[in-house]
Parts: structure tokens; sequence; C-alpha cells
């Protein structure tokens, strides 16, 4: 059964976020370098959608590093290089790789043909509107319609230390009507979200992620020394749980009326159903699932298990009608009323291969946020 929110199509409601699967592939089949080790335990196709790490025009080593091939010989390098990039800390993780990554086309070339058998979302960042523009023409190039569910944007990472808002609607008034695909914008709870939001209705994008990571610093107790090499870095993992609920919820308590895809925290099933009731329409794995502690990763048979049973559960699983999400309209254009979302829903006139223009925010936002 195929899930269409807005034209973004999905295989079940559960995907995976951005970075923490790499590219959907390994580059060695002996090192899972750039992908958790649990998913070689996880048949990564029957996830709804697998979203790549974000990618950029050009190849970025960003706090990082681009290099792949590790011997055995450099592997205390690699871990001293992750150690200032990634920080456990209190209920989640310290991060600030800042968009470390190959380069799209590059992807295009290495990946996408080996990853064919997944149903993909390409993250994309960029700096200006004129970057963000090519990015999606080079995804047209590469990816024909149904090739891939969406592009998602990330306009609000916290660690390329960039400010995102001055270029946000330019951005996304050149770029998305160009878009062979539909396109998804990546909120930030750090940032004004209910004005990204109303962005992404008004220029005609299928949908939100919502949330991205919060941005966080940790200083060592004895030289006062942030652990990362950025000094401030995105929080993850169970910490954030309940401030993606908190955004989720109040986008729908304010009428916003797109898909939302619900990322923060999320690790079983309860975590999953608490997101759907919030009114969200998909819900992603991140960090509570992908990263563990080094010794924990042995078990990682067993938290593949666990994993499939949750892809089950979520696949057989229907969101609460009393919940706000997103409905298609019915034949006679108005969406079937509920007692906590009382307002019609988005959808387009015709299939959707192309992400239409709307014609105003007003066709999905109610007048406060319009």
């Amino acid at each position: 059964m195929t899930i269409d929110l807005n034209g973004i199509k999905l295989r079940n409601r559960l995907l995976t976020s951005a970075s923490l699967l790499g590219y959907g592939a390994s580059k060695s089949k002996l090192i899972l370098y750039g992908l958790s080790p649990i998913a070689q335990w996880v048949p990564l196709e029957r996830f709804g959608a697998v979203t790549t790490r974000t990618l950029t025009l050009e190849p970025r080593a960003g706090h990082f590093t681009l290099k792949e091939d590790w011997s055995l010989g450099e592997f205390p390098e690699m871990l001293r290089l992750y150690g200032k990039a990634l920080h456990r800390v209190d209920a989640g993780w310290l991060n600030a790789f800042g968009w470390s990554n190959i380069g799209l086309s590059r992807y295009f070339e290495e990946y996408f043909p080996r990853t064919a058998n997944l149903n993909r979302i390409v993250s994309v960042g960029g700096f200006s509107a004129d970057e963000i523009e090519q990015l999606i023409e080079t995804v047209n190039e590469h990816a024909k319609p149904g090739e891939i569910a969406a592009v998602e944007l990330n306009a609000s990472c916290h660690n390329v230390n960039f400010p995102f808002a001055t270029i946000l609607e330019e951005a996304l008034r050149r770029a998305v009507p160009k878009s062979r695909h539909p396109v998804i914008l990546k909120v930030s709870p750090d940032e004004d979200y209910r004005w990204q939001a109303r962005l992404a209705a008004t220029y005609g994008c299928a949908g939100i992620t919502a949330i991205n990571t919060v941005k966080g610093l940790r200083l060592h107790p004895d030289t006062g020394e942030p652990y990362l090499r950025n000094r401030y870095g995105a929080i993850s993992g169970r910490a954030i749980k309940p401030i993606g609920l908190r955004v989720v919820a109040e986008l729908r308590d304010a009428g916003f009326r797109l898909p939302i895809i619900a990322n923060g925290g999320i690790r079983d099933f309860d975590d999953c159903r608490e997101y759907f009731w919030a009114g969200a329409d998909a819900v992603s794995l991140g960090s509570s699932v992908w990263l563990q502690p080094m010794p924990l990763y042995a078990l990682g048979p067993l938290e593949g298990l666990r994993i499939r049973r949750l892809v089950k559960l979520v696949a057989r699983f229907t969101p609460p009608e009393a919940a706000p999400h997103w409905t298609p309209e019915t034949e006679s254009g108005s969406s079937p009323a509920s007692p906590s979302s009382p307002a019609p829903s988005l959808i387009p006139a015709e299939p959707m291969i192309v992400p239409p223009v709307l014609a105003s925010a007003a066709d999905v936002l109610p007048a406060d946020l319009a």
C-alpha cells in the first residue's frame, strides 16, 4: 500500500531521518563507514522512505572529513575526528558535522544507482537562492519523477553557522516551482517555525519535516573547552522529543494543513503514536535508534529485530481520525470534519507530479498564519 501525502509517495508512515544512514548504502561491504552499524540488520527498503544526509553542490568536509576509506591502523584518527563532531549527552547526542558530504553530483554517480530498491528522499542544502535553485535543477537532471519520493530542503541547520532566514523566501520562490519532485521544508524549533511553515505553504512545498535538531553546547568541566570542534552543536535523540511534539502540535493548533513528517526522539511505537496524536502524518527514526554507545552495537541483531517489528506496527497503523492530520479532500471538495480539525485540508486538483505554486498562503493557512 502506498501512502500519498500531497504528492509525497511513501511505502508506509515510518521513515529514516537525514544523516544517520549516510547515502543509503555503505562504500565498503566490510566497514559500514557513514552508515549506522545497526542498518546492516534492517532491510532499508521496508521503510516508508530513506532520507540521505544533506548534500551540497560541491563536496564539503564541514567539521569532519571527506575521507571514506579507512584502514584498521587509521581507526584511532577516525575516532578522534568523530569525537570532535559527535558527543553523547544526557538523553541524546550533540553533533556538529557541518554538512560533511561528497556533493550532490557524486552522490548520483556513486550511490543513487546502488539504492534503487529504496524509496529515497534526497536532502539538500545551500547558502544562497542561486545554490538552492541549482540543487533542485541537479536533482531534476538525475532523477526522473517517481524515482525519488521527494527533495528535502534543509534550511535550518545550526552547524553550518549561516542565517538561513535571509535567503529562505527567495530560495523557495525560485526553486520550488522548478522541481520535478515534491519539496519538503525542514523547520527548526530554534527559529520562527510558523514563519517557515507559512513560506512552505505559500511557495508550493508539499509538506514539512518537524523538527530539525536543537542548538546546544557542552563544555569540559575541567578546562571549559567545548567538546565539539564547532563549539556549538545540535542536540538530537530522546531529549528533544517533547520539543518536537510541541512544534507539531502548535503548527496544527495554528491551523497549518500541509503534511508533517515528525522527527525528534522517536524510538518505539508509543513515540510514533504520540506524534500521530499531535498531528503528524508520518514519523522518522533518527539518533534515538541509529546511534548507540560503542559496546551496544554488539547487540545490533537484536536491535534490528526490534526495528523490523516497529516498521510492521507502523505500516499496519492508521492515525486516529480525531487527530489534526492532513487529509485529501473528498469529491465534494471538503474534508470530513473532526473535533480537533474543523478546517479543510489541502490537496492538489490533479495527481501531483510537479508541486504546484499556490496562489496564496490563504489556500492552506488560516488568517493568523497567512
